[in-house]
């Protein structure tokens, strides 16, 4: 059997404030936390080109952008205004040194949060599920297909040769509150010299503005498709060519029927989900925090 793993690639969480005082004191603690605990950060303040309203600070490790902080402001369902920040980690699993480093970000952003008894919400998550074989052996389709979006069929000309989009890119990309896509990973990431084709399943903002996080939806939406893993290519001919003849017409129930059970993949999300799970219980007495230095000149100056 074919080796793979399932990740987080991309976690977004989001704060809500009901005074813009609260939100300037926490993206600044926030910020500060990052450059005190890791020194080799660079992190540049107020980088949104677009004069909106909104603040976004941006983590560097040299040329790589490892997070972004961003604060602004929307109207709730009571025409309240609430103030929020969001924490955009991109990159959780690159399979580099940067990994390490995003990670690391996230806890001690967390930790923070959680010390200080400050709420967040998991409000974007790109689901990664990591197959090690060369792209033309995958093949994946939505087997639970939402109303008014477009999907690609098994024939259909994709718009580039490693890429692979389930949803149709032009026609429903800003649309839809989740989209999903497999690609060819050194493709992208040339320091890769070996073959790791990627599912990517990314959960956005809009998904999660109707349906709060909680424990299985992860599950749940991985399940809506189907990932196929097929070991020779003459098998992955003769399978799609059976199904695209029913895709069309096909209900979810009877696509066993078609033998597609026999190469597609099960990825379980249990670990990842207590991963998220455990991030709530993260707290700065749990790390090993550098010791700031107080200048404490002045109290010697009282004295002179």
């Amino acid at each position: 059997m074919i080796n793979y793993t399932v990740n987080i690639d991309t976690l977004k969480l989001q704060i809500d404030f009901e005074y813009s005082d609260k939100q300037r004191d926490t993206m600044y603690e926030l910020a500060r936390a990052l450059e005190t605990s890791f020194p080799f950060l660079k992190v540049n303040y107020n980088t949104n080109p677009i004069p909106n309203g909104a603040l976004t600070h941006t983590a560097y490790t040299g040329r790589s952008k490892i997070l972004e902080l961003t604060s602004g402001a929307y109207k709730d369902i009571y025409k309240r205004t609430i103030y929020f920040i969001t924490v955009e980690i991109a990159g959780l699993k690159q399979y580099c040194d940067n990994d390490k480093i995003a990670h690391n970000c996230l806890i001690r952003l967390v930790a923070y949060l959680n010390t200080n008894v400050i709420r967040y919400d998991y409000t974007g998550i790109d689901l990664a599920v990591d197959i090690f074989c060369p792209f033309r052996y995958v093949y994946a389709f939505c087997n639970k297909k939402a109303p008014r979006v477009t999907y690609y069929r098994v024939n259909d000309i994709q718009p580039y040769l490693t890429t692979h989009y389930i949803e149709k890119y032009n026609h429903t990309h800003n649309q839809v509150m989740k989209r999903a896509k497999v690609y060819y990973k050194p493709a992208k990431d040339k320091y890769i010299n070996y073959p790791i084709t990627r599912f990517e399943l990314k959960l956005q903002s809009s998904f999660f503005n109707r349906y709060p996080y909680e424990w299985g939806m992860l599950q749940n939406e991985l399940d809506r498709y189907h990932i196929l893993y097929f070991p020779t290519l003459d098998e992955k001919d003769t399978a799609l060519s059976i199904y695209a003849t029913h895709e069309e017409s096909i209900r979810r129930r009877d696509l066993h029927k078609l033998g597609l059970d026999r190469y597609r993949l099960f990825p379980n999300t249990s670990e990842i989900e207590c991963f998220l799970t455990e991030l709530y219980n993260v707290y700065e007495h749990d790390l090993k925090l550098p010791v700031e230095e107080v200048d404490n000149s002045w109290i010697d100056e009282l004295f002179v």
